[in-house]
């Protein structure tokens, strides 16, 4: 491998690693926020929070990967034309495909191959694994520490908690709405009351009060007293993963759900879907070449050529979600999602080995 290939790979690495840790972090501390009032409410300790979190970073990653390979290439091709390294190159009789072009395969097949381990192995285990640690938080009840004075709370569908005073784990002034059952639904009223967490499961304790029970069949209303009653908020609560996601399936799995059953289309999508993505990788590596083929020397200006290039490249992201979403419906696409990538990579090759007199009408409109 040439001094100017080793060159370009380490000019093209730094800058594609500095702009990906940027976008990853800001991609990743918008999801982080997400989940931040779960984790604060149910009194999740900062060091479980952060694990939890750390499972969002391979699909943030895989996400980010071609979008700052892409910049990064933009970047390092505008950097080179302005420090006069491409006319160095140009003036020695060297095209722009071989200065170029090895390098940017050759950073493309490593990523490529890092998409495929991602997207075959790794988002799915941190996938599953982050919905169970979240329904497992869920399924534990509600914690003290979402109660709050003078203030009508709603932690999970079907229930609201008013509580006038609150000391400690000891209240007074409780109100509850309890609707989990929709012909039925429950008004608890009570003096006094603590909040209680036994076995990972939560209760309010209600002392001195009153229940009214609703019959919407009738409208008739029943009052209960009681001087001691305890609530179970446990049942408010889905428990467990009930069905697991295709994303979320490991590859080996999905591909035995497959051949059991053939007419899921959801899971056949999915599994072509990690296997076709990582092509696209090529598509947005060797897609910055083509503004060598819409300059006309090397100080012209490459602002139009690098702002059509990138409206090209969305065009193509968007194509990408597109058909991929598309192939869950209509299985008989997934021809057409295959070939999709490679007649973007060999359109782009045949631009940029065919000779610049083709684009002559092209350059006046520049």
């Amino acid at each position: 491998m040439s001094r100017s290939t080793l060159y370009v790979i380490k000019e093209i690495t730094s800058s594609f690693l500095f702009i990906s840790i940027i976008l990853t972090s800001i991609a990743w501390l918008t999801q982080a926020l997400r989940y931040l009032e779960l984790f604060t409410t149910e009194n999740v300790a900062a060091s479980d929070y952060f694990f939890y979190i750390i499972l969002l970073i391979p699909k943030i990653i895989n996400i980010t990967i071609p979008i700052s390979l892409f910049i990064s290439i933009i970047f390092t091709l505008n950097k080179m034309r302005g420090d006069s390294e491409l006319l160095i190159y140009w003036s020695a009789g060297r095209s722009n495909r071989n200065i170029l072009l090895k390098p940017i395969i050759a950073i493309s097949s490593f990523l490529f191959l890092f998409q495929l381990i991602l997207t075959l192995l790794i988002i799915p285990s941190s996938s599953l694994e982050l919905r169970n640690k979240i329904t497992d938080i869920r399924s534990g009840g509600v914690d003290y520490n979402i109660l709050k004075e003078k203030k009508f709370i709603s932690p999970v569908k079907n229930l609201t908690i008013f509580i006038q005073e609150i000391k400690g784990e000891e209240f007074s002034g409780l109100l509850i709405q309890d609707e989990k059952d929709q012909s039925k639904p429950v008004t608890y009223i009570s003096e006094k009351g603590e909040f209680k967490k036994i076995e990972n499961k939560s209760y309010l304790v209600l002392l001195n009060g009153f229940m009214q029970i609703l019959n919407k069949e009738n409208e008739e209303i029943s009052e209960i007293q009681f001087e001691f009653y305890e609530l179970d908020l446990t049942p408010y609560y889905e428990k467990g993963i009930k069905d697991i996601y295709p994303d979320e399936m490991s590859t080996k799995y999905l591909l035995k759900k497959i051949r059991e059953d053939t007419n899921d289309s959801e899971e056949f999508a999915t599994f072509q879907n990690r296997i076709i993505n990582p092509f696209y990788i090529f598509v947005f590596a060797i897609l910055p070449l083509i503004t060598f083929k819409m300059v006309r020397k090397p100080d012209s200006k490459w602002t139009l050529p690098i702002t059509f290039i990138s409206i090209i490249a969305l065009f193509i992201k968007f194509y990408e979600i597109t058909i991929s979403n598309m192939l869950i419906s209509k299985n008989e696409l997934v021809y057409l999602n295959y070939l999709s990538p490679i007649m973007l990579i060999i359109f782009i090759l045949i631009i940029l080995y065919t000779e610049q007199n083709i684009y002559k009408r092209f350059r006046s409109l520049i």
